[in-house]
C-alpha cells in the first residue's frame, strides 16, 4: 500500500482508532489496531464477528456495518 509511513505516523498520534468491517488477517492493515493501542489510543472495532486482535480492542460492537456504523456515529 501507498503512504505506509504516513499511515503509521498518524496511527501513532491518534487518541481514538476505529476499525470497521475487517477480517483482521490482511497485513499491513491487520497491524493497525496493535499500533494504535501501543501508542495509547482507545480502540473500537465495529464488525460482524470478533477478529484475532481482541487483545488490542477496548470496545467491540458486533453487527453489520450498515447497521452499527450509523448508530455508533449517530448519523
Amino acid at each position: 500500500p501507498l503512504q505506509m509511513e504516513r499511515i503509521y505516523h498518524q496511527i501513532s498520534r491518534c487518541d481514538l482508532f476505529i476499525s470497521i468491517g475487517t477480517s483482521g488477517v490482511v497485513y499491513p492493515a491487520a497491524s493497525f489496531l496493535a499500533g494504535a493501542k501501543a501508542a495509547g489510543s482507545y480502540t473500537v472495532c465495529l464488525n460482524k464477528e470478533p477478529i484475532p486482535q481482541t487483545a488490542f480492542i477496548d470496545e467491540f460492537i458486533e453487527g453489520k456495518a450498515t447497521e452499527i456504523v450509523p448508530k455508533f456515529f449517530k448519523v
